[in-house]
């Protein structure tokens, strides 16, 4: 948690954050505070039904970590990607497009990657994270599909049988 805490402390520019409740033990409501305290949206993605979660919280969107990828891209994420222009191609002639409409297509292409749906819907949510991480750095001329199945497929270089 300390070490979570020191990042976000060199950390200027988050646009949005999923946080695991229970990291080894330690709970998370430090960070989501300091988060909280940025205006930084936030969603609970957590293996635990039962916790309880400070008062404080209970506005937060929580997501089970059985969810499948589509439920990844809640209402938060939606309102993210629609309104930063750096996810929104620039170069005229080339359409809009909207996250959850790729989502289909990304879990199309995981699944002939992967040899299980639940692999395929982890490198999903995997590229997703990436994406909001990086989503700075995209070339503006890129189309949004073409960026999100190239992340894709750098993840899977990096660790095509495991996570993260």
């Amino acid at each position: 948690m300390q070490e979570a805490l020191k990042s976000l402390s060199t950390a200027d520019d988050i646009q949005v954050a999923v946080l695991d409740i229970n990291l080894n033990g330690e709970l998370v409501f430090p960070v989501a505070d300091e988060l909280a305290r940025r205006s930084v949206p936030l969603i609970f993605f957590s293996g635990y039904h039962d916790l309880s979660v400070p008062e404080r919280f209970r506005s937060v969107a929580r997501l089970s970590k059985c969810a499948g990828s589509s439920d990844l891209v809640s209402p938060v994420f939606e309102h993210y990607f629609l309104n930063m222009s750096t996810l929104a191609p620039l170069r005229a002639g080339l359409p809009d497009q909207l996250v959850t409409d790729l989502i289909a297509g990304l879990r199309l292409r995981a699944r002939v990657l992967m040899s299980s749906v639940k692999a395929a819907d982890s490198l999903v949510e995997r590229t997703l994270e990436r994406a909001i991480v990086l989503a700075a750095t995209r070339e503006r001329e890129q189309p949004l599909d073409a960026w999100l199945q190239e992340l894709m497929s750098t993840i899977y270089s990096e660790s095509p049988f495991g996570p993260n």
